[in-house]
């Protein structure tokens, strides 16, 4: 469906032949049919933002459970019917979208985004991508936000990050959960369970948004 990557470019955390063995099952290509309204949807060109997608699932668990659904398997349609979505986005080579999210931005000005709900997990190199770190997750978010969705929820500090520039700030915090495997693995598991607690502290209102009223 997509095209495959360009020669020497990197995706997050480059090529990793046992990935698709650690990979929950679930995360392949679930059905849009499956979902309940709300989900993490992710995109990758090697399988490594899946991967920690899986990571993501588990800390959020059991006060949220979101089904896990490929971005190649959606449309920017389905976003506009959901209530919640957890998009993990890649920065792909200079500054750029990966592959599957590109296609959804593209369609995003054709559909409105009232009553949906955004929180953003990206996956950047701030070693070597150093003025362009994290920048798809930026794009993607204020895309969402000018299409009419809800934000704010899931922001968390430039602390411990270097970096010379990065769209992926809003007022001074990344739009999301922003992770680096190439330069701090060993920050990972630390960043999505301090994540993790702040998002579960927001879904009651994320909960009370999508129920509809009487009024």
């Amino acid at each position: 469906m997509k095209s495959g990557k360009s020669p020497g470019r990197r995706d997050d955390i480059g090529p990793d032949p046992d990935l698709e063995i650690r990979l929950p099952s679930r995360i392949r290509n679930t059905p849009l049919e499956r979902l309940l309204k709300s989900a993490l949807i992710f995109g990758s060109n090697t399988g490594n933002t899946g991967y920690v997608a899986g990571l993501i699932i588990k800390a959020l668990q059991p006060e949220i459970t979101l089904e896990v659904v490929d971005v190649n398997s959606i449309d920017a349609v389905d976003l506009s019917k959901m209530d919640f979505a957890l998009c993990g986005i890649p920065t792909w080579d200079v500054g750029q979208l990966e592959q599957g999210w590109n296609e959804i931005f593209e369609e995003l000005d054709g559909v409105s985004l009232d009553g949906l709900t955004v929180a953003m997990f990206g996956l950047g190199d701030q070693s070597t991508y150093i003025e362009t770190y994290q920048d798809a997750m930026g794009i993607l978010y204020r895309k969402m936000i000018e299409r009419g969705a809800d934000g704010g929820i899931g922001f968390t500090t430039t602390d411990t990050h270097t970096y010379e520039g990065t769209l992926g700030t809003v007022e001074g915090m990344f739009c999301g959960l922003a992770l680096d495997e190439d330069s701090q693995p060993e920050l990972t598991e630390e960043r999505i369970e301090e994540w993790a607690l702040s998002v579960k502290q927001a879904w009651p209102s994320v909960v009370a948004s999508a129920v509809p009223t009487n009024d």
